[in-house]
């Protein structure tokens, strides 16, 4: 299979260990089942997400800033450091980013991406371009590489989709407390369930294959007094050690935010990018 050359080589590399999995069997031993929470009443997910969700829709946009990490436990790690605004819009998400993308302590890969409503626009430094042109479009049909950078932000691949971990179908609060920023959740997540909440046939795999090697997934959120979050995250751990993690830290909600579109005339489609 060719790959553009605009996609950098970190994007394959965090398709390699998306699962936060090594490779070899499966675990022979199931994973932990996800504890029950010793003081909160079952119900407490569901609302929090809902205020969540409902708070996230009326602010609508965000800047942010994430930082990511992946290892195949086998030698390869990756780290990102992700900075932009977002834009949350009658379910759709739309988003502006700067990516730093670091493989084993190398330099770092800068790619800038624009998520828009029909596919993403993509601009890599140093990469070869038509003349003219800064920009590469994706469309949903070609954007599988695209897609393996964007998953670091979790099962959506969308800015802040460290927040699908809120589904009360699969996780269940097992810690509350107070901090600076406003109160934090920390949640454990069964994988098979998770696997079973979605609808996305990549996203169940995904889940499906962590749940047979035994992943354990923890999550956490802080939110303000009003319900909006201003932290989410998610980990892996495989057999003690973190193996993926994403955080994503939210701020300026409900401030104007430029999530535009490249100029036309400096994008070209993917499929006329240089092999």
């Amino acid at each position: 299979m060719r790959h553009s050359r605009l996609i950098p080589a970190a994007a394959a590399a965090l398709a390699l260990v998306v699962t936060g999995c090594s490779a070899g069997a499966p675990a022979t031993t199931a994973a932990p089942s996800t504890p029950a929470s010793a003081d909160l009443p079952k119900g407490d997910l569901a609302q929090l997400a809902e205020k969540v969700d409902a708070r996230v829709a009326a602010l609508g946009r965000a800047r942010f800033s994430t930082e990511g990490f992946a290892s195949d436990g086998a030698g390869t790690e990756v780290r990102s450091q992700v900075t932009g605004s977002a834009r949350w819009l009658n379910g759709v998400v739309t988003s502006a980013m700067t990516m730093d993308v670091r493989t084993n302590g190398a330099t770092p890969t800068v790619t800038r991406l624009v998520s828009g409503v029909d596919g993403v626009y993509v601009s890599v430094d140093g990469a070869p371009m038509p003349a003219g042109k800064t920009w590469g479009f994706y469309t949903k049909q070609n954007s599988a590489e695209v897609d393996a950078l964007l998953r670091g932000f979790g099962p959506s691949a969308v800015v802040g989709a460290e927040l699908d971990y809120l589904e009360p179908r699969a996780a269940m609060i097992v810690g509350k407390r107070q901090t600076a920023e406003g109160t934090r959740y920390d949640l454990v997540v069964d994988p098979m369930k998770m696997a079973k909440a979605v609808t996305d046939p990549d996203i169940q795999l995904q889940h499906t294959q962590l749940a047979e090697y035994g992943v354990v997934i923890r999550a956490e959120v802080v939110v303000d007094e009003t319900g909006a979050p201003s932290q989410a995250g998610f980990r892996f751990e495989l057999g003690g050690k973190d193996v993926r993690s994403s955080t994503t830290r939210f701020a300026d909600w409900g401030a104007d935010v430029d999530v535009s579109t490249p100029p036309a005339d400096q994008v070209v489609p993917a499929d006329q990018l240089p092999q």
